[in-house]
C-alpha cells in the first residue's frame, strides 16, 4: 500500500496544485461572487477531469469511477454555491 502511494505521489502532488491555485484563485476574487463561482467551476472541472486522467493513465478507469468524480464534484460546487448565495463567503 505504501509502495503504491509512492508512486502516485507526482500525481496527488497535481491535485493539490489545482485545488490550492483555485482555492487562492477564489480567494483573490473574494468582492466578486460571480467570479468566485466561475473560479470553483473551472477548479471543480480540473478535479474531475484530473481524477478520470489518474485513473485512465493507471488503467482502472470505469464508469462506477466517472460517476463518483462528477458526483463528488457537484457535491463540492453545490456546497459553494449555496455557501456563497447565502452570504457566508
Amino acid at each position: 500500500m505504501i509502495e503504491k502511494g509512492k508512486n502516485h505521489i507526482g500525481y496527488y502532488i497535481f491535485l493539490l496544485l489545482i485545488l490550492g491555485f483555485g482555492f487562492f484563485m477564489a480567494l483573490f476574487a473574494s468582492p466578486n461572487k460571480q467570479l468566485q463561482m466561475i473560479v470553483v467551476v473551472i477548479t471543480t472541472f480540473f478535479y474531475i477531469v484530473w481524477g478520470i486522467l489518474h485513473h485512465l493513465l493507471n488503467h482502472d478507469l470505469s464508469v462506477k469511477i466517472v460517476v463518483e468524480y462528477i458526483l463528488i464534484g457537484s457535491l463540492g460546487l453545490s456546497a459553494v454555491f449555496f455557501l456563497l448565495k447565502g452570504g457566508l463567503l
